[in-house]
């Protein structure tokens, strides 16, 4: 069981790594990368099996999880999402979206400060 929830744990990193770096990358870029779309999508659902498996494997005894940290980063995954799904939307009709990408971009760095700060 620790090996599938580090492996999700590397896979949770990978996803923030292409929401930023992906947002720096892609600040002078006319469409909004399709990649930071598919990793904000996948860091939300990582996220929750995250969640589940550190749970999932509490021994009595041990400390809870801290469930205000969790909503903090639930709240700021689901602002990646919909700034990522919003930001494709309109690149694809032809639009600037670079006010969802930099907000997405924004939100991301934010989760990935707050998981390595709180």
């Amino acid at each position: 069981m620790d090996f599938l929830y580090d492996l999700v744990v590397a896979l949770h990193l990978l996803g923030m790594a292409v929401i930023v770096g992906g947002w720096v990358v892609a600040r002078g870029a006319d469409r909004f990368p399709v990649a930071i779309v598919w990793a904000a999508r996948a860091q939300f659902v990582l996220g929750i099996i995250i969640v589940g498996l550190a749970e999932s494997m509490r021994e009595e005894g041990d400390p809870r999880l801290n469930y205000p940290k969790i909503g903090v980063k639930i709240i700021l995954s689901l602002v990646v999402v919909a700034m990522a799904e919003i930001g494709n939307a309109r690149s694809r009709r032809g639009e600037s979206a670079r006010t969802q990408l930099d907000a997405a971009g924004g939100a991301g760095l934010l989760a990935a400060l707050v998981a390595a700060l709180w």
